[in-house]
């Protein structure tokens, strides 16, 4: 992703009341504290885990999260939803500050990873985006992992559990920005709260226009199984008092009064115990002391995409020879821990443009939508910024010339699964073009990004020791398939096409300022890409789910380490595949709330 250019950072006043910001209950350290699950990771998946297994009174769940509340870090830097786009390379305490290995696709560059260290994990720092992924991609999931229950049909009651909607306000929202979407597919009384931003981007009421006039049907807000289409984006933000809805906010700040419920924030997971071939529970590390939680029933890893298969790793379960490599004792020889790192990846497209955006939030204009925002929840801190999407497969002029490789490798995948993803963004996200051109101070800037979600590199990730202390080795391997060079050079021509059309002439002033005229042969366009292309932060699946028959494959389709009793990994790491469509932190609270039900119904 990419930090808009725009204002400085300027805080909201925060609506926080003292006794909301108070650091979560922390165990008495007596080196023997036991719990029926404990559960290593507070963020998007664990704490869903963390609500539902508790609505049990007599079942005892503890949560091991490094971080704490980020309202104790940031102040409420979170819950503001136009700053969702200063949080990648901040290197806030909020953060691991991940950087990636050098990337071959990249000119041998590393780049930065943004994952967050707090409680509600992820879900406190990304862009709100709602929305499930496709009919097509659930029932490819549910065949690979040998598994109906998979199925959208079977899926949708717990996409319904994530969800508790409040309608777009149509007297905030500007006329021409009434959402579509069907209220039957709609539910209440769920985690998250979700909402149309009462705030709409007149920017993206534009882009619509575009997307139209190059081919796109209208869609349905993408929570009906359909992703092909352009639409209004849904966003997990609540719509009374304008503030971001996280995990942490949604499933752990309601039931925090739960006897059953410890929070151990502040505290790093160091290794697995284990009993033979069982799990029996993880030693710590928190407030300078080193003891051992055990887990009476099961061990859970909801530590994300690149901590939970290094806590495998460095305890023993993972690849025989790089375990052997650092001297730690083979648990379970399981090639796959680490392996098929797949990841969304995107580059920007600007202009100026004469309708008012996000580049204008600063002055007078942010003071006046600070005081909005801090008392009414409206106006454009309300806004994610990126509250409108498209998605398709690539058009047939462009698939004539893929490679043979490609289309291969493309036609594999489920026909509703859109390879192509269009978002927006109400700023510039660089001050000067390829040409070396400057921005106009004062100037509003829009922008689209041109995204690959149907991904063909895969990557890896890896331990540099035996410690959870070291940071893990992440090799995205981005931009390496000759199907991701195809798909995005198709996407940015297509943003190109998009921002080019006659629909959209009346707010664009001049010439493409980013990258600018001077990138125009597929030559040119490609060294663009190169140099630009990042990672989307996300990473799925190395972990792997999959049947017993598959050598790739980590994790059954109940979340359980093959060969290792009382054990689940329950995260974006344990999906078979990355998800396509807007929203793929959606997809781990559906998989976390289908698992947990899961966990209910075990017999120990």
């Amino acid at each position: 992703m990419y930090i808009l250019h725009s204002s400085s950072l300027l805080l909201a006043t925060s609506l926080l009341h003292q006794g909301n910001s108070v650091l979560a209950t922390v165990i008495k350290r007596d080196f023997s504290q036991s719990f029926d699950y404990v559960i290593v990771g507070g963020g998007t998946a664990g704490l869903v885990l963390a609500n539902r297994l508790t609505e049990d009174s007599g079942v005892t769940v503890a949560v091991v999260e490094a971080g704490t509340f980020p309202e104790d870090v940031v102040g409420n830097v979170t819950q503001v939803p136009a700053y969702a786009n200063q949080f990648e390379g901040s290197e806030l305490d909020l953060e691991w500050n991940f950087t990636t290995t050098p990337q071959a696709g990249l000119g041998n560059i590393p780049v930065s990873y943004y994952r967050a260290k707090a409680l509600g994990g992820c879900s406190d720092i990304n862009f709100m985006a709602y929305g499930h992924t496709s009919k097509g991609a659930h029932q490819f999931w549910a065949d690979l992992v040998d598994d109906q229950s998979y199925t959208y049909e079977n899926m949708v009651q717990y996409y319904k559990k994530t969800m508790n909607f409040s309608p777009p306000d149509s007297e905030t929202r500007l006329a021409n920005a009434t959402p579509i979407y069907n209220a039957d597919y709609t539910s209440t009384g769920g985690g998250l709260d979700v909402t149309f931003p009462s705030f709409a981007q007149s920017w993206s009421t534009w882009v619509s226009k575009g997307l139209a006039s190059i081919g796109l049907p209208q869609a349905q807000s993408f929570i009906d199984g359909n992703l092909l289409g352009h639409s209004w984006q849904m966003t997990g933000i609540t719509q009374s008092t304008g503030i971001r809805s996280s995990s942490q906010a949604g499933y752990l700040r309601p039931v925090m009064d739960r006897p059953n419920l410890t929070i151990l924030n502040g505290t790093f997971a160091e290794r697995i115990i284990f009993n033979g071939d069982a799990a029996t529970g993880v030693q710590v590390t928190g407030q300078g002391n080193t003891y051992t939680l055990t887990s009476k029933k099961e061990l859970i890893l909801s530590a994300g995409v690149f901590q939970s298969p290094q806590l495998l790793m460095v305890s023993g379960i993972g690849p025989k020879a790089l375990l052997e490599q650092f001297d730690i004792p083979v648990v379970k020889d399981i090639p796959g821990v680490g392996q098929n790192l797949i990841d969304h990846i995107t580059v920007p497209l600007s202009y100026q443009v004469n309708v008012v955006t996000s580049s204008k939030l600063e002055g007078a204009y942010l003071a006046d939508s600070i005081a909005e925002w801090n008392t009414h929840g409206t106006g454009p801190l309300s806004s994610n910024g990126g509250d409108y999407i498209g998605m398709e497969k690539a058009p047939a002029e462009f698939r004539a010339n893929f490679s043979a490789e490609t289309i291969e490798q493309l036609s594999a995948l489920p026909a509703d699964w859109p390879e192509l993803q269009y978002n927006v963004l109400p700023a510039t996200v660089s001050a000067t073009s390829i040409g070396g051109q400057d921005s106009v101070l004062g100037g509003n800037y829009g922008s689209m990004l041109a995204s690959v979600i149907a991904p063909q590199s895969r990557g890896n990730v890896s331990i540099a020791s035996a410690s959870m202390s070291d940071a893990p080795l992440i090799n995205p391997n981005i931009f390496t398939a000759q199907a991701d060079i195809d798909l995005l050079l198709t996407a940015f021509k297509r943003v190109r096409q998009t921002l080019q059309s006659s629909a959209m002439a009346p707010i664009l002033i001049g010439e493409e300022f980013f990258p600018g005229p001077t990138v125009q042969t597929d030559e040119q366009i490609l060294a663009y890409l190169t140099e630009t292309v990042r990672p989307f932060s996300h990473g799925f699946a190395t972990c792997k789910m999959g049947n017993s028959s598959d050598p790739e494959a980590v994790v059954d389709s109940h979340g359980k380490v093959f060969g290792i009793k009382n054990l689940r990994v329950v995260d974006a790491s344990s999906f078979p595949f990355l998800p396509p469509g807007p929203a793929p932190q959606i997809q781990i609270y559906t998989l976390a709330e289908k698992l947990a039900d899961d966990i209910k119904q075990t017999i120990y």
